[in-house]
């Protein structure tokens, strides 16, 4: 079985796979020296840091062709209009998704990105014809559906990886113990959190086998920096005996922010707050939580007694949580308004806008890579609350060596229901304590790092220029 068959399920389960239709080529001139084609997985959290890193391409005058699904590259086109030298070629989604494995235990979105390899194969042979050079960015999990480009004599492709880099090696030093010998810092806080540390299943050590088998790409990218990780991008490189370049976060890369997309709401909210005194709440797009968590989760808001902007999906429940008449979704009886003034529950908020504003002073999160490296570019402190996948690791990441946040709910005890009690001590340790003003005055000085790594002259800005010299020599 290949290396993506053990690629996460849950994730996938809210995206979008594919019968594909290609959209016409855009003509380009044969002269070209390097062409680059962007193949993100397709699930939001994924395909927006490819399109940052796309956008920063273009702008060194490199075009970039983004393959992905026609709404999306629509909704990309309107989001970021003009000034880019960035293509689409539309992918169309299947009328009837598969729901169920096939008999060799192989799960749906296996067999819906099968379908993506004939199309992108296409997609590839025309554009290798414009250029002296094909350089595929891909995501990890679409190693696959990208295997048939490799033959074209022209082509070079590189990983993106999602995760950190400590996620990424702690890993591999689980799947191969002696696989590197020279981490006594990784060693030594293994052993500090004995039982804490989390463990890989068998058939995750599998897939990170399978992995570094992966013969075919020329390096791998990541969306971190040096400042976060200290040494575990080298030790990563090491392992996998390949470049890894780690030049994020990608967004604070590009010269012009994206535009405000802040609700007046919010935005009346937040600026009517202290500085510091908001926390911030989201489980990310595809969290599920019980309804009897969200009732302790409420709970534990409303006794902190501190100001809070809670995202609610229908995705944290998708089967038991009922809307109301009035679109709102099952809370507490009277929960609002007894928060009313104090709290907001929205089912959807601009995270990094809201990470960005003075009056946000925490962040109470599951952990996914993103909503790391963006709370942490952004100097607000983390209560962790890990649910799957890296989640545990990014969580060590910040409460253990960054000192930057506090736990909420460790691994070793994911099964079990976190009580209100522990909620209100939680936020209010964070947000109201001389440990959690030490976690917050830690996090802006690192968040002042990564900006300075970012800007012109800076270490992160410095391997990204490093990456595109490498692609275009």
């Amino acid at each position: 079985m290949s290396v993506t068959q053990f690629f996460v399920k849950v994730v996938l389960q809210n995206s979008f796979f594919v019968k594909v239709v290609v959209s016409p080529f855009v003509a380009m001139a044969a002269t070209n020296e390097v062409i680059v084609a962007m193949v993100p997985f397709p699930d939001y959290s994924h395909i927006n840091n490819l399109f940052d890193l796309a956008r920063y391409m273009a702008s060194h005058n490199i075009p970039v062709h983004f393959l992905c699904f026609a709404d999306v590259n629509k909704d990309l086109k309107l989001r970021f209009q003009g000034g880019f030298n960035i293509h689409f070629n539309d992918l169309l989604r299947p009328s009837s998704p598969i729901e169920k494995e096939d008999r060799y235990g192989v799960p749906p979105i296996l067999m819906y990105l099968e379908k993506l390899k004939e199309p992108i194969y296409e997609i590839c042979v025309e554009l290798s014809t414009k250029a002296k050079r094909l350089v595929i960015i891909h995501d990890l999990i679409m190693s696959e559906p990208i295997l048939d480009v490799h033959t074209l004599l022209n082509v070079k492709s590189y990983i993106f990886q999602t995760g950190s880099t400590f996620n990424r090696y702690s890993a591999l030093k689980q799947t191969i113990p002696d696989i590197i010998d020279d981490d006594y810092d990784h060693e030594k806080l293994v052993k500090q959190m004995q039982d804490e540390f989390p463990l890989l299943e068998p058939h995750e050590k599998f897939r990170f086998k399978m992995e570094l088998e992966l013969k075919h790409q020329s390096g791998e990218i990541i969306n971190s920096c040096k400042e976060v990780e200290g040494r575990y991008p080298e030790l990563l490189a090491n392992a996998k005996e390949k470049p890894i370049w780690a030049f994020g976060p990608f967004h604070m890369l590009l010269d012009s922010s994206s535009s405000n997309n802040m609700t007046r709401s919010l935005e009346l909210f937040l600026d009517k707050q202290d500085d510091n005194s908001v926390i911030f709440v989201s489980f990310g797009s595809t969290t599920t939580l019980s309804q009897e968590q969200v009732n302790e989760l409420a709970r534990g808001l409303e006794q902190s007694n501190h100001r809070f902007i809670w995202v609610l999906r229908k995705g944290d429940n998708v089967e038991k949580l009922k809307e109301k008449l009035d679109g709102k979704i099952e809370l507490p009886e009277g929960f609002e308004e007894r928060v009313e003034g104090r709290g907001m529950v929205v089912n959807w908020a601009p995270q990094l806008e809201i990470l960005g504003h003075s009056s946000t002073g925490g962040f109470l999160s599951h952990c996914g890579w993103n909503s790391c490296i963006e709370s942490i570019s952004m100097g607000v402190p983390l209560a962790t609350w890990p649910i799957s996948y890296d989640h545990p690791f990014n969580s060590i990441l910040v409460t253990n060596l960054l000192k930057i946040g506090i736990s909420v709910k460790s691994w070793s005890h994911r099964d079990e229901l976190v009580t209100a009690s522990t909620i209100e001590k939680a936020v209010k340790t964070l947000m109201g304590t001389i440990q959690g003003d030490e976690m917050r005055q830690r996090a802006v000085e690192l968040s002042e790092k990564i900006k300075s790594s970012a800007s012109r002259g800076g270490l992160a800005r410095k391997e990204m220029e490093s990456f595109i010299s490498h692609i275009i020599k």
